[in-house]
C-alpha cells in the first residue's frame, strides 16, 4: 500500500513526528552576528522559524508575518524556498528587513505599513503586481498565504525594569542599541492600557485571517510577563483567547496547542533579589491556530 499523500509539509513521517514534541531549545548564533539586527530589541532565531516553515509549508509556499522586526522570517523564507512577505511598522527595521534579502532567491518583500491595515485590500493595491510575480495568489484584492508566522510586541515589558543590576536592558542602552521598538503613537508596544493592547492586537490577526488560506496554519510567539505592580500577565493565554474570539460570522482561528522555546544560553538576571521571587523567563510559546470555515 502506497503511504498517504502528505498535503501538509515535505516531511517524512519520522521528520513530523520529531516536530511535534511541545518543547525544543533554540539559541541562534545569528543574533550576534551584526549591529543592524542587534539593534532589533526583541527579535527571534532564523532556524526556529525555518523549522516551523518546515512543518506548515511546502517548499514554494507563501508566508505572511505581520510584524516582520529586521526580517528573520523573511531570511528563513529566503533560505528555505519559501516566498516571505514582512510588514514592519518601524521605518529603520523595515530598510535593514529589505537589505537582508534584497538579492535573496525566491524573492522576499518587506513592507513598512501598520498590521492592522492588512485585511484590507488598499493596503495590498499597489504591491499586487509584484506579489503575484513572485507567485503569491491573490482572492478579493487581497493576498493568500499558506502560512503566517509572527512575534507581536509583548506589551510594555521591554519598558518595564526588573531589578537595579546592570540588566540587558541596560547593557543595550550603554552599546547604543534600541531598547524599545519606538516611540509612535501607532506603535502596538506603546500602549499602556492592557485590556486595549489585546484588543488591538486582535484586530492584527483577524485581518490576517482573511489573508491565510483556509486549513491552513498561524504561529504567533509569545511570552507572559511580569507588570511593573508585580502581577505576571498571563499575555500568551489571554492573547490565545483574543486571537480565538471570532465576531460576526465567517472564518476563525482555532487553538490547535503550543510549541514552548527554550533559551537555553539566554543570561540569567538576579531580579528580586534578596526581598522576593522573580523568574528568569527563558521561555516563549509558539501559540499555533488553524483557520477553520
Amino acid at each position: 500500500m502506497a503511504p498517504p499523500r502528505n498535503e501538509l509539509n515535505d516531511l517524512t513521517g519520522r521528520e513530523w513526528i520529531k516536530f511535534t514534541r511541545t518543547w525544543f531549545v533554540c539559541d541562534s548564533p545569528r543574533y550576534w552576528q551584526n549591529r543592524d539586527t542587534e539593534l532589533h530589541p526583541a527579535r527571534f532565531p532564523e532556524e526556529m522559524v525555518a523549522d516551523f516553515l518546515g512543518f506548515f509549508t511546502k517548499r514554494g509556499g507563501a508566508v505572511l508575518d505581520p510584524f516582520a522586526g529586521s526580517g528573520a522570517t523573511l531570511v528563513a523564507c529566503a533560505e528555505n524556498g519559501r516566498a516571505g512577505v514582512g510588514v514592519e511598522l518601524n521605518a529603520r527595521y523595515a530598510r535593514t528587513a529589505a537589505q537582508r534579502v534584497a538579492e535573496a532567491s525566491p524573492a522576499q518583500t518587506a513592507i513598512r505599513g501598520d498590521a492592522r491595515e492588512i485585511g484590507r485590500a488598499e493596503f495590498w493595491r499597489a504591491r499586487r503586481e509584484a506579489l503575484t510575480a513572485a507567485g503569491i495568489e491573490f482572492r478579493r484584492g487581497l493576498p493568500q498565504f499558506d502560512f503566517a508566522i509572527t512575534s507581536p510586541p509583548y506589551w510594555q515589558m521591554l519598558r518595564t525594569s526588573r531589578g537595579g543590576v546592570f540588566s540587558k536592558q541596560k547593557q543595550r542602552a550603554a552599546k547604543g542599541l534600541d531598547t524599545v521598538y519606538s516611540k509612535g503613537r501607532n506603535d502596538l508596544g506603546n500602549i499602556a492600557d492592557y485590556a486595549e493592547f489585546l484588543r488591538e492586537l486582535g484586530r492584527v490577526f483577524r485581518a490576517a485571517r482573511r489573508c491565510v488560506k483556509e486549513g491552513k496554519y498561524l504561529v504567533v510567539v509569545a511570552q507572559n510577563l511580569r507588570a511593573p505592580d508585580g502581577d505576571v500577565r498571563p499575555l500568551a493565554w489571554d492573547l490565545a483567547r483574543e486571537i480565538v474570539r471570532s465576531p460576526g460570522r465567517g472564518a476563525r482561528w482555532q487553538f490547535q496547542g503550543e510549541r514552548i522555546w527554550c533559551q537555553n544560553t539566554k543570561q540569567l538576571g538576579i531580579w528580586g533579589y534578596p526581598k522576593v521571587f522573580v523568574p528568569n523567563y527563558h521561555h516563549h510559546y509558539c501559540l499555533i491556530f488553524r483557520k477553520q470555515a
